[in-house]
């Protein structure tokens, strides 16, 4: 080597070693201080020894685990990511994980970490957070199984937060007295602390018998619609309208109680409203209140049911227009990580208070002269008063599945996919409405940073009603002159899409916003027509127990 060469090598070295040992130092003074518990004091040096060694693995995972320790999850959880990006196969980083993501409130990703640290289910901390998920996920045997093994292996390490959850599962599973052992053990062997207290309090609950709930919720927001009537296309406006689009205000409610309830069945009584308030086609203001009665009931662990009975009456510009009867019934079906799935039937039967005016009958073949040359005629022997009787009865059913999905290192949480299938078939008194509709739809909801849900709902229905429309083209429509009717069953092909964002703020407030679009396509005119609805609105909430 040149002996110049060899001079600069050796000064860069002299001038590198102070700065080494310095990064080293706070290494070191990290490490010791973190393992005397003072984590405030340790993240100084443990962030300077990251920068300098930014591919150690272990530097990220501690300083997550002091964040954690501080109860910093949301940084916790970034440390702990990236500790885990540098050394995916170590378990100990990914059961840390686990537990920032549950405090942090992301349980799939919490289960996702946890599911690459089970090399370690011999491990209690391991077996502690695998039955709080179980916990979250309503599957109680398991979270029990999982809990009563967390304190088998090192009661100390867990200890008093594996028997407070014990005593949540082993009641939800209608083990009174287990639970109260459960909670008893917290409340004597760690008295004067939050976990204490808090066990004392379900203790009080368990001896209560199970909690009801009552709700109430009001809100109010603004739309613009720009198809308030409906209107089809190419087809003309009654000459007492001036304009199919309006803006509208919109006032909800919804209030509810738990009647009765027990360890498994929850019988409950909920009212609802729902107005608006139009500012020029006030025609079309309406008031929509409505009941529901229902029975909810765990049948296994993880299949539930329910049956439901809703009755509503609506008003458009204060005279009756609707009311309708539905009865359904549901199963669902939990499969742990791969989320749930629901299968009903319902059935509903609606009566209308409206009817449709007969059209004077043309005298013989489509274009023939009407015996009243200022408007124009049907078709000879059609009575559209009856055959447009909207009162029928309907059935329903279909399935539907939410997956939740993963989100990895990226800001979201309570990511999942929804799709379904959904049948529905209404036999009308009139020819004009009965149909069968065949429907598929999908959903993806998710929560973005700043605690923002944003969900996106899509369908599609394909409609084939039972007989042609008694509706003629509007093009066919001339004064004194007798129109045709299609002699084809009406079709109609319907798709749909909502996307709504909202925020809550405080337990009580939640602001949102929503764009709805519905395109209807249909071969009769008439209802052959699209529609955007833009909107917001504030809902207040309150809830209490009994």
């Amino acid at each position: 080597m040149n002996p110049l060469h060899r001079i600069g090598v050796l000064t860069l070295a002299l001038c590198a070693a102070p700065a080494l040992a310095h990064a080293e130092g706070e290494r070191e003074r990290g490490m010791r201080l973190a393992g005397e518990g003072r984590c405030e004091a340790a993240l100084g040096d443990l962030a300077s020894a990251r920068a300098s060694s930014p591919r150690d693995a272990g530097l990220a995972g501690l300083e997550g685990e002091c964040l954690l320790r501080l109860r910093r999850y949301g940084d916790a959880v970034r440390a702990l990511e990236a500790a885990v990006a540098l050394d995916p196969a170590r378990a100990d980083l990914q059961l840390a994980l686990a537990r920032a993501r549950f405090h942090h409130g992301d349980p799939s990703g919490a289960e996702q970490a946890l599911a690459q640290a089970s090399s370690l289910e011999d491990d209690a901390e391991y077996q502690l957070y695998l039955g709080m998920l179980a916990l979250e996920r309503g599957e109680t045997a398991g979270a029990v199984q999982a809990l009563e093994r967390a304190r088998s292996l090192d009661a100390a390490r867990v200890e008093p937060v594996a028997s407070y959850y014990l005593g949540l599962a082993l009641a939800q599973s209608r083990e009174p007295e287990r639970a109260g052992i459960a909670l008893r053990r917290v409340t004597d062997a760690w008295a004067g602390t939050d976990w204490s207290t808090e066990a004392a309090r379900r203790l009080e609950r368990l001896d209560a018998g199970p909690e009801r709930v009552v709700w109430i919720a009001a809100g109010s927001g603004i739309e613009y619609d720009d198809n308030v009537v409906l209107r089809g296309r190419g087809a003309p406006l009654p000459s007492d309208i001036s304009d199919e689009g309006d803006f509208r205000g919109v006032w909800t409610a919804n209030t509810g109680v738990e009647l009765w309830k027990n360890e498994r069945t929850t019988l409950g009584l909920m009212g609802s409203y729902r107005g608006t308030t139009h500012v020029d086609l006030d025609e079309f203001d309406a008031h929509f209140p409505s009941a529901t009665l229902w029975l909810d009931g765990a049948i296994t662990e993880s299949l539930s049911g329910r049956f439901r009975y809703d009755f509503g009456y609506a008003w458009l510009d204060s005279d009756p227009f609707v009311v309708t009867n539905g009865w359904l019934g549901s199963l669902e079906q939990s499969w742990k990580q791969y989320g749930r799935s629901e299968v009903f039937a319902q059935a509903f039967l609606d009566g209308y208070f409206f009817e449709s005016d007969d059209v004077p009958d043309g005298v013989g073949a489509p274009g023939s002269v009407c015996p009243d040359p200022t408007q124009p005629c049907g078709p000879p022997g059609l009575n559209e008063e009856r055959e447009r009787e909207r009162d029928g009865f309907g059935v329903s059913g279909g399935l539907a599945h939410t997956l939740p999905l993963p989100t990895g290192s990226l800001p979201l949480r309570d990511a999942s996919l929804s799709a379904g299938y959904r049948y529905t078939g209404f036999d009308a008194e009139g020819r004009e409405y009965s149909f069968d509709s065949h429907e598929l739809h999908g959903g993806v909801g998710v929560t973005l940073p700043a605690r923002i849900d944003f969900d996106v709902v899509a369908g599609y229905a394909w409609r084939p009603y039972r007989n042609p429309t008694t509706f003629p083209d509007p093009d066919d429509l001339v004064d004194g002159v007798q129109y045709g009717l299609r002699n084809t069953n009406r079709r109609d092909r319907t798709a749909r899409v909502e996307v709504s964002l909202g925020r809550g703020f405080g337990e009580h407030v939640f602001v949102s916003s929503h764009w709805r679009y519905l395109d209807n396509q249909s071969t009769a005119d008439v209802f052959d027509y699209d529609q955007h609805v833009v909107g917001v609105m504030i809902t207040l909430g309150l809830s209490s127990k009994l």
